[in-house]
């Protein structure tokens, strides 16, 4: 299982899911067992982990 960095403090940002850009704030960065980076996204109390490709910064 890939090991999550911890940021300093969590950044805000623009997830793109369902056509939709959602607000949320990235926890930590890891590389996916695929090779890709991924953040772990809070959103409303849910957390889940996000390709950076649906990722942008507002």
């Amino acid at each position: 299982m890939p090991v999550a960095t911890p940021t300093d403090r969590p950044t805000a940002v623009q997830v793109h899911i369902g056509g939709r850009w959602i607000a949320g704030q990235a926890l930590s960065w890891r590389i996916a067992p695929t090779g890709d980076r991924e953040a772990l996204i809070s959103h409303h109390g849910h957390l889940v982990w996000v390709n950076q490709h649906q990722i942008r910064e507002p």
